[in-house]
């Protein structure tokens, strides 16, 4: 039994070092971005700088009504990267839109004429990061960065519990900090936080009434 925890302490211990070490940037990404999330408007976060310019869409790529090649060509004139988030076809018009972390475009090509109008919204840097700690217009891969990132915590917090729980000294006062730490998130949400009471109540019973 002793060799045993000798070895999950061994194990644990280098999984704590290695996998926080793999996730530190991440994992003070995630850090930062929780505050700078729920301070949007302290750093401006939310106040784009907004471009509105027009060109021309080749009449005959507009006649073809081809909704991949028009794409591609909007990607190469207006140097978008971001991906596509609608693509609608009106009477009179073309409605494209595309959106990345930090940018969005909203562009219209009237069917008649080619003319195009490019609305363009550009966020600042701490727009970008928030919506990565999101996820929001970030793709697939990101979501994997967001899905792994999660585990390596669980896996630094899971590894750093079996460390605490090797110092026979601190562990009492280490109970105590946990509980305080879980006991006062729990009444911070209860107490502070508005609608919470509606989930301890218990559910509506239903009452038969006789004719």
């Amino acid at each position: 039994m002793h060799t045993v925890n000798r070895k999950l302490l061994h194990l644990s211990r280098t999984l704590h070092i290695y996998l926080t070490m793999l996730g530190v940037f991440v994992m003070l990404l995630f850090g930062i971005t929780g505050f700078t999330v729920n301070h949007e408007d302290w750093f401006r976060a939310t106040t784009p700088r907004v471009t509105e310019t027009t060109a021309q869409t080749p009449l005959e790529l507009v006649a073809k009504k081809d909704a991949l090649r028009l794409v591609e060509h909007l990607r190469q004139s207006q140097h978008i990267t971001a991906a596509m988030t609608g693509f609608d076809e009106l009477d009179d018009k073309f409605s494209i839109g595309f959106k990345s972390p930090d940018q969005i475009w909203e562009i219209e090509i009237d069917k008649a004429t080619g003319a195009t109008r490019v609305h363009e919204e550009t966020f600042n840097f701490f727009a970008l990061i928030n919506n990565l700690h999101r996820g929001r217009y970030s793709g697939a891969s990101w979501r994997w960065v967001i899905d792994v990132s999660a585990i390596l915590i669980v896996l630094a917090c899971a590894t750093g519990f079996v460390l605490w729980l090797a110092l026979p000294k601190r562990r009492m006062f280490g109970i105590m900090v946990l509980m305080l730490g879980t006991l006062g998130t729990l009444l911070t949400y209860w107490v502070l936080v508005p609608g919470s009471d509606v989930k301890l109540d218990p559910p509506p019973v239903a009452v038969a009434h006789t004719p």
